[in-house]
């Protein structure tokens, strides 16, 4: 018979527990890098953004309703808000003092969208594919461009969806480590694609 030798003895329960618990640990640490260094993040995260753009742009023109994508890259974020009814954009005469519309909506250079601003409310949009979502790991907004809106400097911007089936042109890129992808949204077919690489956006 072959017994134990003095002072050997077998890993206990809780033992093996910490150890699979450390490597846990260990695992969710090394996920980040890993997608940094393999652009996952990115590529995913700028894919379910141009799916959520492409069904706001199908929203807004099956309800006759005017939606936005909400997009702020201090928290890494964005979700969708659309306009209860429909909100059509003003015509030349029924237009409000420009001065005072320039000071309401500093941050719109396009006269007809600060004119559409000023009859909209909007609210936030409940669905699944446009929920808040924040950007996973170490992914994060690029340098964001959008027809007839200032440069953002910070804050958040908006890409706006329009009942008679238009959208503002718009270049979005998702950054993470070297890896970029840009969401690029077309006007007239509401078409959002993924472009690896940054895209340059000129109004």
């Amino acid at each position: 018979m072959t017994g134990a030798r003095p002072g050997e003895r077998g890993f206990t329960l809780i033992e093996l527990v910490v150890v699979v618990g450390v490597i846990a640990l260990l695992a969710l640490a090394a996920a980040p890098a890993l997608g940094t260094l393999t652009g996952a993040n990115a590529r995913e995260s700028a894919g379910r953004l141009a799916g959520g753009m492409r069904f706001l742009f199908d929203t807004a023109a099956l309800r006759h309703a005017t939606c936005r994508m909400a997009l702020d890259p201090a928290a890494r974020a964005w979700w969708a808000e659309c306009a209860p009814g429909g909100a059509a954009m003003l015509s030349a005469n029924a237009r409000s003092d420009e001065e005072d519309l320039a000071r309401r909506f500093p941050d719109d250079k396009d006269e007809q969208i600060r004119q559409l601003l000023a009859k909209t409310t909007f609210g936030a949009f409940s669905n699944r594919l446009v929920e808040r979502r924040e950007l996973p790991g170490r992914a994060a907004f690029g340098k964001l461009r959008v027809e007839g809106a200032a440069d953002a400097e910070g804050g958040v911007t908006y890409v706006y969806f329009f009942p008679g089936g238009q959208a503002q042109r718009a270049f979005v890129p998702i950054v993470d480590g070297s890896n970029v992808f840009t969401v690029v949204v077309e006007p007239f077919t509401g078409r959002a694609k993924v472009v690896p690489g940054a895209v340059e956006g000129r109004d």
